[in-house]
């Protein structure tokens, strides 16, 4: 609720300006850091058009036989590829501003733009709301999620294609629920934590994964950290004062270790970078629209939207894996 002042405005209220610090400063939103992984790197697509995206998917293999001399040799028609389909999400988040606002927002009498306020909060909007679709689930008109593309029950249909389906195990990613605690050492000096994360890259690794961004929540990143500095890989400078030093969130043998408030809980994804992409529509590319009036409505005001058009997307699901029951303490 909006503070409210209580002051009596006689001669010593009156008589001085309050010292304001005019910028608006943030306390609602969070370090959006799956979809900052995504954006920033070669896990986003930028695309012209289309009303859906197709990946085209080599789901099997032909047959392959030794002969000699004159044998007679295999002619079937090998049928290997299908495709999955992907529809397009949009999301907006509104601007609004009235005329009388903008009017009084105006001048030597302006402490900051109330619309540029307004607009940097509606954007902040729009990733707060990506961010958590992003590794969750597809619900309505949502776009799919990291649970959707890495599911943790290895059943469900993505693209069109049933993973649970018959003849579609080519589709179905790697799953991991062994009920783990990170800290634990059931082998001597061993933390079951990094245990459980070399298995999972093994095991996307031998269906060809190479490339991975490991995402997770802040609660197993910080218990990632702790068995590291517990065994001494974190770098330490007691004699200059300097504590524990080195990155935040240590690789994980080269590759990136992300974390985000948004992940669910107990939850490890090892998302194969080179196959999950965020589709990004070049004309909705996290942008404004432009502002428009509202006087149709018998409204004096002017509306606009920070709009993206997005969707996740995987052509090879197999070689990312999820972990799904890791406590981090």
């Amino acid at each position: 609720m909006a503070q409210t002042s209580s002051e009596v405005w006689n001669t010593r209220w009156s008589a001085s300006r309050r010292a304001v610090r005019a910028k608006p400063v943030d306390n609602f939103f969070e370090a959006y850091n799956a979809l900052s992984a995504f954006r920033g790197g070669a896990m986003q697509m930028l695309d012209g058009g289309g009303k859906e995206i197709t990946v085209n998917l080599e789901s099997s293999g032909g047959t392959a036989q030794a002969f000699s001399q004159l044998d007679p040799l295999a002619k079937t028609q090998a049928d290997v590829i299908e495709a999955a389909h992907y529809k397009r999400r949009y999301y907006a988040a509104p601007i609004v501003i009235s005329d009388t606002d903008s009017w009084e927002n105006s001048g030597s009498e302006q402490i900051f733009n109330q619309l540029n306020a307004l607009g940097d909060n509606a954007f902040n909007t729009l990733l707060k709301t990506i961010n958590e679709d992003l590794v969750g689930t597809q619900t309505g008109k949502t776009m799919l999620g990291t649970q959707d593309i890495i599911d943790d029950a290895g059943t469900g249909t993505i693209g069109g294609i049933n993973s649970g389906g018959a003849g579609n195990a080519f589709w179905k990613n790697a799953i991991d629920t062994t009920a783990t605690t990170f800290t634990t050492q059931t082998v001597t000096n061993i933390f079951d934590g990094i245990d459980i994360m070399n298995t999972m890259m093994d095991t996307c690794m031998i269906q060809g994964g190479n490339n991975f961004m490991i995402l997770t929540t802040f609660s197993i990143a910080a218990a990632y950290r702790i068995a590291l500095s517990s065994q001494g890989y974190g770098e330490i400078n007691i004699s200059k004062g300097g504590g524990i030093g080195g990155p935040k969130f240590p690789p994980f043998y080269g590759y990136k270790l992300v974390a985000d408030n948004d992940v669910q809980a107990l939850g490890m994804y090892f998302v194969e970078t080179s196959h999950n992409k965020l589709n990004v529509m070049k004309q909705a590319n996290f942008k404004k629209t432009d502002f428009v009036s509202l006087q149709s409505n018998g409204q004096l005001g002017q509306i606009a939207y920070q709009v993206a058009g997005v969707q996740y997307t995987s052509d090879n699901r197999r070689r990312s894996g999820v972990i799904t029951a890791l406590t981090g303490a």
